[in-house]
């Protein structure tokens, strides 16, 4: 039996089409260390790309999950192997007022803001966030990636709304035209 032959031409596509998005994604879970994005995401394409008899057919923002997932995992290997997981503690846990929220404008001072939040998360507070928020995968995709718990996962996520709510709630304002304008 013949092993089935890989379309070099439709990862190439994939790949172009993902892998800025894909980066930027892997860039906030590392908080911003370029390197180890880089790394991660590399590591995550090349073992896309063993699948990719598999998953071709796949829709391709279901394989960009895919590869942001994996290159998040990724991302927290390094810092387990690296031992720069930080505890959480009392401090981390209670939402943080920003003094900065009066001065925010318009919609990309605010989006800035929240990126900053999120970058100021411990790792694996960071990586939930990127991949639940911005990545948009579900409990069970985030439990798979990063081999944690469902109950981890959720409250992280509870965690991150409390942080981010006032955040929100100023884009909200700014969306409809309110303060700040």
């Amino acid at each position: 039996m013949r092993a089935p032959v890989l379309s070099a031409e439709s990862f190439e596509t994939f790949y172009c089409s993902t892998a800025p998005r894909v980066l930027r994604a892997v860039q906030r879970i590392a908080a911003g260390d370029h390197h180890i994005a880089e790394d991660a995401t590399q590591e995550a394409y090349c073992h896309l790309w063993r699948l990719w008899s598999c998953r071709e057919s796949e829709p391709l923002d279901d394989n960009r999950r895919y590869v942001v997932g994996i290159a998040a995992h990724k991302v927290m290997d390094v810092y387990r192997r690296q031992r720069r997981l930080t505890e959480l503690d009392a401090e981390l846990a209670e939402a943080v007022e920003d003094s900065r929220i009066d001065d925010v404008l318009d919609e990309l001072v605010v989006l800035k803001t929240v990126r900053e939040l999120i970058a100021r998360q411990p790792p694996q507070r960071r990586a939930v966030a990127v991949l639940f928020f911005l990545e948009e995968l579900n409990y069970d995709e985030i439990t798979a990636n990063l081999e944690i718990s469902k109950s981890t996962v959720r409250t992280h996520v509870q965690r991150l709304r409390a942080v981010l709510k006032p955040q929100l709630v100023r884009l909200s304002q700014v969306d409809q035209g309110g303060e700040g304008r």
